[in-house]
């Protein structure tokens, strides 16, 4: 099932691999990486999304699990 990422970009569930997230030391700025699989399994691609502060990157996280959860079960 495709996942919302963002306004125009939606991901097949099976095809994410990773979700990292970080706070970048230079600005304090939260980053969440999204690495996924393309239509090659050979391949690799990712999207990052920087948040200004934690909750923002929380409830991101929160609704993008929330939406996988629901196309898997």
């Amino acid at each position: 099932m495709l996942v919302k990422i963002e306004d125009g970009l939606y991901l097949n569930s099976q095809h994410i691999i990773a979700i990292r997230v970080s706070k970048n030391a230079y600005d304090g700025k939260f980053v969440v990486v999204i690495e996924y699989t393309p239509n090659n399994i050979q391949a690799t691609g990712s999207y990052q999304k920087n948040f200004d502060s934690k909750l923002e990157a929380e409830i991101y996280l929160q609704t993008l699990y929330q939406h996988i959860s629901k196309t898997n079960a």
